[in-house]
């Protein structure tokens, strides 16, 4: 017994230091819920000499059972002396008001409280219990759904949360068999979640009626296998497109209709992925975005609480299911304002020279270079300006990531224009083209009035 427990244990630490999970000595949040697979994880990374903690999340899901686990992990915390965080979550509540599957809204909030515990204990790296039996039961559930390439790679040893935190799997390449024989050997406790019997679950009828009567180790090797093709192969041709065909939040249609549609269809997943994180990023989906591309411009479809709408040549996406591009607006001058998101813009003409040109609220111009009225709107993709002191144009997209505006607030970012060139970005930047010179007689002044 003391044998296989030492094989056990070298056969995971081997398989985290080939996968680059961690260092050793590191600490690591670990996922328990109490079942054999996350009791087991618990016991060989402490045993390894890792510095655990542990999270327990009360998913209310099974009455006095769901708090029996709760109690059975904080009993276990204790004997092992380990910090323990618990988090109550209502998740049936939480799947009705998000409109999914309890399924998925308690993976959500899973995910959502390692995140955010590891966070705020500043740890890396979040463990959790997956094994060869689940990577080969998920390949099989991805292939009947039809989830596409994803689905095929299934799980990967290490995923990443956030940028300082990654998801690890040490036990993705142990059979569910050899992990209870750990446990036994062991003489560890655990809980039983009988709902892993229940047939009204696709995962539980593959487990006792289709995985018998298969190599599951077979099938995770052969999804391991397209994992590393995908990594080395597909994912690099990936990035370099959508990084050619993205501008803001947006991809160019031109672009889209240049490559192959298999292609096309990956850069909209990757948008869906950048840009709207909690929508489905699927094949399905995909098709329902990539059907703008025959529509007219203002045509939107509205996915996981946000919205892709054609804007002239491309596919503009937002988070926000509410965010509408502003209609275009007229600019007088010394008439009324312009309402703008944030506040309001005020256009006054004048011959008397400024004696402050600076402020990032408010822009001076030659007034005898403009034609008014001048036009305000929301920046689109495409949109250039020759920004002030610089011989040639720029894309207001790059414009506003090399001077660090968030991605969040560019979307909501106004220009100003004349005759359809770009004078101002509000706040930002002055068009080269319409500065003061000593030769101007005539000044317009554009004032961002802030709410």
């Amino acid at each position: 017994m003391g044998n296989l427990m030492k094989s056990f244990r070298d056969q995971v630490a081997a398989y985290m230091k080939h996968t680059s999970q961690v260092t050793a000595g590191e600490r690591i949040l670990i996922g328990v819920s109490g079942g054999v697979d996350s009791v087991v994880l618990l016991d060989v990374l402490d045993g390894l000499g890792f510095g655990c903690e542990v999270i327990h999340i009360n998913f209310q899901l099974r009455s006095s059972d769901s708090d029996e686990d709760e109690k059975f992990v904080r009993n276990l915390c204790a004997q092992r002396e380990l910090k323990l965080h618990v988090h109550q979550a209502p998740v049936r509540s939480h799947a009705v008001g998000t409109k999914r599957s309890v399924q998925m809204a308690a993976r959500e909030i899973r995910y959502s409280l390692f995140t955010k515990t590891a966070s705020e204990q500043q740890i890396t790296s979040v463990a959790v219990g997956h094994h060869c039996d689940d990577q080969a039961e998920s390949l099989l559930i991805n292939l009947n759904r039809g989830t596409g390439l994803e689905g095929i790679v299934g799980m990967r040893p290490v995923r990443c949360l956030e940028a300082s935190c990654n998801l690890i799997r040490p036990l993705l390449a142990e059979t569910r068999d050899s992990i209870r024989a750990y446990a036994e050997a062991q003489h560890l406790e655990w809980r039983e979640d009988m709902s892993n019997q229940d047939e009204k679950y696709l995962r539980s009828r593959l487990r006792t009626k289709v995985m018998p009567h298969l190599n599951a180790e077979a099938l995770a090797r052969s999804a391991n296998l397209v994992g590393q093709w995908v990594d080395q192969f597909i994912v690099p041709a990936i990035t370099e497109n959508f990084d050619a065909a993205s501008e803001g939040q947006s991809l160019d249609i031109t672009y889209l209709e240049q490559i192959p549609n298999v292609l096309a269809q990956r850069l909209v997943i990757e948008g869906l992925r950048h840009w709207i994180p909690q929508a489905p990023a699927d094949e399905v989906t995909a098709q329902r975005v990539m059907a703008l591309i025959h529509m007219q411009s203002g045509k939107r479809v509205e996915v996981g609480g946000g919205a892709i709408w054609r804007d002239r040549n491309y596919l503009a996406f937002s988070d926000s299911i509410d965010h509408k591009p502003m209609e275009r607006s007229k600019l007088f001058g010394d008439s009324s304002p312009v309402a703008i998101p944030e506040g309001q813009i005020r256009l006054n003409l004048s011959h008397t020279k400024p004696d402050n040109l600076r402020g990032s609220d408010e822009a001076w111009l030659d007034a005898d270079r403009l034609t008014v009225p001048l036009t305000v709107r929301n920046w689109r993709p495409g949109d250039r300006i020759r920004p002030l002191g610089m011989e040639g144009t720029k894309k207001v997209s790059d414009l506003l990531t090399d001077i660090g505006v968030p991605a969040s607030k560019r979307k909501d970012t106004i220009v100003v224009c004349s005759k359809g060139e770009i004078v101002w970005v509000v706040g930002y930047r002055l068009s080269h083209t319409f500065r003061i010179m000593d030769a101007t007689r005539n000044y317009a002044r554009l004032y961002f009035e802030r709410n």
